[in-house]
C-alpha cells in the first residue's frame, strides 16, 4: 500500500502542501467542492498556476487578493463553522485537530484557556481554506503511512499582529516541543519565516514518523512553490512512494531491509554482569547480540558487545544499555541486510511438538532448520543422540519441502 513522504526542508506553509498535494494528482475538483461544502463567499476565487523557482517547476497558489474584512475568530467560531458545514466527517475531524493544535499552542503562549483564544492571521478564511483542502487530498490519497523530513526552524524577525517576534514564531517553536518535532538548522541567507505555524501544525496532526524512509520506490512527485522570493528555491515536495516494496510483494525472493547496529566495549563489568546485559538486550528486542574479547586502552582485556535490533525497537534497547550496564557510551550505525524469505511452524511429531523455521533458497531449493532447544528436549526425554533425533525428524517433514506459502 502507497505511502507518502513529505520533504518539507526547505519550508512548509499551508498554500505549499496544498500545491505540491494537486500537483500529485488530487483532483481540483475537490478544492472547489470543498468552497461550496463551507459556504464560502462565491467571490472568492482559489487559483492554481505553474510556476518555478529559481528553476524548479511547480504549483503555485494564488490568493484571491479581494475586499474581504475578517474579525478575529475564535477555536470555537472555527470549529462551528466546520461542523456545521457538509464536508465528510474525516475531514471535518482531522482540520478541527489542526486549529485545535495551534489553539493549544498560543493558550500557552497567551496563558489563556482554549476557548479564549483568538485568531488573527491563523483564523483567516484562506487559512482555514489551506487546512481543509489538505486534509480533504490527504483523505482522497488515503496513504498507509505518512513521513515528513525535519522542518527548517528558520532565522530572522518577522512583523505580526502582536508586534515583531523572532523566528521560529513562539507558535512554531510550541508546537515543535509539544510533538516533538525536531527543527533543522538551515544554512540560509534569508531571514524570515519559512515553516509556518499552519505548516508545522498539519505536519503535528498527519505526522507517522519524523524520516525519510528506507528503501523506498518512487512513483510520483509533486512539488509546491511558496510566494516568497527568497533569492534561493523556494519549494516543498511530496512523493507517493512504496517503502520496501521487495520484502512485501516478493515473498519467494531475498529481501533487502534496514536495521541498526549497537556497540559498546566494557572493561569494567564482571562475566556475570555482561551475561545479564546481554540476556536484557535479547529480552527487549534485539534480533541477536554477540559479544567478543577485545584489547582496551592501558592493554586492559575487555568484551565488545554488539545488538542487532530493529529501528522500532532502537530508543527501547538503548535505554538497557545505559540503565543495566557500565558503559557511558554506544555506538550506533544503520545496517543493510538482505534475508531470505522463511516462515515458522509448530508441527506434531513422533516425538512431541517441534518448531520448524524453514527457508526458500534463490534456487527455489528449500531447507529446513529444527529448533535446538527441542532437539535438546527430545535428546534428554529419549535418550537418542541429536543427530538422530534431527535426521528422523528430516524424514519425517519431509513433505514440508513440497510447500511454497512464504512469508517474512
Amino acid at each position: 500500500m502507497k505511502s507518502i513522504y513529505i520533504d518539507c526542508g526547505l519550508g512548509i506553509s499551508g498554500d505549499m502542501l496544498l500545491s505540491a498535494l494537486l500537483d500529485l494528482g488530487v483532483p481540483y475538483s475537490i478544492f472547489l467542492d470543498n468552497l461550496a461544502s463551507l459556504n464560502i463567499d462565491k467571490n472568492y476565487k482559489l487559483k492554481f498556476n505553474q510556476g518555478d523557482s529559481e528553476g524548479i517547476r511547480g504549483i503555485v497558489c494564488i490568493r484571491n487578493q479581494s475586499e474581504f474584512k475578517e474579525s478575529p475568530r475564535s477555536f470555537n467560531d472555527i470549529k462551528n463553522l466546520l461542523l456545521d458545514s457538509s464536508l465528510n466527517d474525516y475531514v471535518k475531524k482531522k482540520s478541527i485537530r489542526v486549529f485545535e493544535i495551534l489553539a493549544e499552542a498560543e493558550g500557552i503562549i497567551h496563558g489563556n484557556q482554549i476557548s479564549d483564544v483568538h485568531f488573527h492571521e491563523l483564523g483567516s478564511i484562506d487559512s482555514i481554506i489551506d487546512v481543509v483542502n489538505v486534509c480533504a487530498a490527504i483523505d482522497f490519497l488515503n496513504p498507509k503511512n505518512i513521513y515528513f523530513s525535519s522542518p527548517p526552524a528558520g532565522k530572522g524577525i518577522v512583523s505580526t499582529l502582536h508586534g515583531p517576534l523572532p523566528v521560529p514564531v513562539p507558535t512554531v517553536l510550541e508546537i515543535a516541543k509539544q510533538y516533538q518535532i525536531p527543527l533543522m538548522l538551515l544554512e540560509d541567507e534569508y531571514l524570515g519565516e519559512i515553516t509556518t505555524p499552519t505548516g508545522i501544525a498539519l505536519i503535528a496532526t498527519f505526522l507517522d514518523k519524523v524520516a525519510k524512509p528506507d528503501n523506498m520506490i518512487i512513483k510520483k512527485i509533486g512539488i509546491g512553490l511558496g510566494n516568497k522570493n527568497i533569492s534561493r528555491p523556494n519549494f516543498l515536495r511530496v512523493l507517493i512512494i512504496d517503502v520496501d516494496q521487495d520484502c512485501k510483494d516478493n515473498n519467494d525472493k531475498p529481501a533487502y531491509e534496514t536495521i541498526i547496529s549497537q556497540e559498546a566495549w566494557i572493561d569494567d563489568s564482571t562475566p556475570e554482569d555482561i551475561a545479564i546485559l546481554i540476556e536484557r538486550l535479547r529480552s527487549a528486542g534485539a534480533v541477536d547480540v554477540i559479544s567478543y574479547s577485545v584489547d582496551m586502552k592501558k592493554n586492559r582485556k575487555g568484551i565488545c558487545i554488539k545488538a542487532i535490533v530493529y529501528p522500532k525497537h532502537q530508543n527501547l534497547i538503548r535505554e538497557v544499555w545505559f540503565n543495566y550496564s557500565t558503559t557511558i557510551g554506544i555506538r550506533e550505525n544503520k545496517i543493510s541486510r538482505w534475508i531470505l524469505p522463511r516462515r515458522r511452524h509448530c508441527y506434531k511429531t513422533k516425538f512431541g511438538e517441534v518448531n520448524v523455521k524453514q527457508i526458500m533458497r534463490p534456487n527455489a531449493q528449500t531447507s529446513i532448520k529444527i529448533e535446538h532447544d527441542d532437539l535438546t528436549k527430545i535428546s534428554l526425554k529419549t535418550g537418542i543422540s541429536i543427530e538422530e533425533i534431527r535426521q528422523r525428524l528430516f524424514i519425517e517433514l519431509s513433505e514440508l519441502y513440497e510447500l511454497d506459502d512464504y512469508s517474512n
